[in-house]
């Protein structure tokens, strides 16, 4: 419900990147064209010390537990043939600790996944501690520690940046990866609710009403921001969750905006915050979701809670309005 109220937030993205890219009418395909790349490169050895650097001023232990991946050679991140693409962190019986595989290029978007993963791999190796079967996180609290991780590192990365260009490509990649983790995740949802409700009371569904449905539920997100093509209508036809996963998108979605939350909750008190945040991370699957979350203070069953996960966004978006109104002047 808290999703789709600000589905604003995307209709306001949207219209910002249509200004950007000068094209007027901006179509379904239009979204994903990609923004003026960052010329910044990095060695895997300028990633490290971005990370260590973010994790070290949030938590000394955070740092040290990190340190342990680079110092071990738990990371395998160099590129050759034959390699698995993507990136993952793996955890192993609670005697041995978790290994990291990414795949660096030296782009920016490199050094986001490094964190991203390492805050999988302090998760990992903090749960361990909680036996075999318990130990690993519940669906929901699953992308807690990595998509932190990689906060901390865009927030250092952002803060660190002197050049507009450079800024507003930075916040306009991760909006555009916010949304598909979030929105575009509910928009699923909404879809798998409505085809499933259809389905019960009229009985077989013929393709083109699902094709309907899918429209319906994506230009709700998008408003008049795109122009939803024909081609469009039948992309619900290459998502497996619906067939494999029913039901699992929402975990993305709840996943994220869950860490937008804690992320306000650090704000507003860091000292307080860290013990109680690692102390999470340390129970594994010990406890209910619920109960877990409420370790840093948060009662997730409050509408509070996700209107609150909502204001990162929000700032981010006005940041990339700003950006852009002054790089026009």
């Amino acid at each position: 419900a808290t999703c789709n109220k600000y589905n604003f937030i995307v209709q306001r993205y949207y219209k910002l990147k249509s200004k950007i890219l000068k094209i007027k009418d901006f179509k379904d395909y239009d979204r994903y064209a990609p923004l003026s790349q960052s010329s910044k490169k990095y060695s895997f050895n300028d990633a490290e010390k971005i990370v260590l650097k973010s994790f070290d001023e949030f938590s000394p232990k955070f740092g040290k537990i990190a340190r342990l991946f680079f110092k071990n050679n738990w990371i395998d991140y160099s590129l050759r043939n034959g390699k698995r693409s993507g990136a993952f962190s793996h955890p192993c019986v609670p005697s041995v600790h978790p290994y990291v595989l990414i795949n660096f290029t030296g782009k920016i978007r490199d050094v986001m996944t490094l964190a991203h993963e390492l805050g999988h791999g302090i998760h990992q190796y903090l749960s361990r501690k909680n036996g075999y079967f318990q130990q690993n996180t519940p669906l929901t609290t699953a992308e807690t520690a990595s998509v932190f991780a990689e906060m901390l590192v865009f927030n250092k990365l952002l803060s660190e940046e002197k050049k507009k260009e450079e800024k507003l490509y930075i916040i306009c990649s991760k909006l555009e990866d916010i949304f598909a983790t979030v929105f575009r995740q509910i928009v699923m949802t909404n879809f798998e609710l409505e085809i499933h409700e259809k389905r019960k009371n009229s009985g077989e569904l013929l393709s083109a009403e699902f094709d309907l449905i899918w429209t319906k539920v994506n230009k709700k997100m998008f408003g008049n921001s795109i122009k939803i093509t024909n081609l469009y209508r039948c992309w619900w036809m290459y998502i497996p969750h619906f067939i494999h996963s029913p039901f699992y998108c929402y975990s993305y979605a709840f996943g994220e905006l869950l860490v937008h939350g804690l992320f306000a909750k650090y704000d507003e008190g860091r000292t307080n915050f860290v013990n109680k945040y690692i102390s999470l991370l340390s129970s594994g699957s010990t406890e209910s979701p619920e109960s877990l979350v409420k370790k840093v203070g948060i009662d997730i069953s409050k509408d509070d809670f996700w209107e609150s996960s909502m204001y990162l966004m929000r700032n981010l978006l006005k940041e990339a309005e700003n950006l852009f109104s002054k790089k026009m002047v």
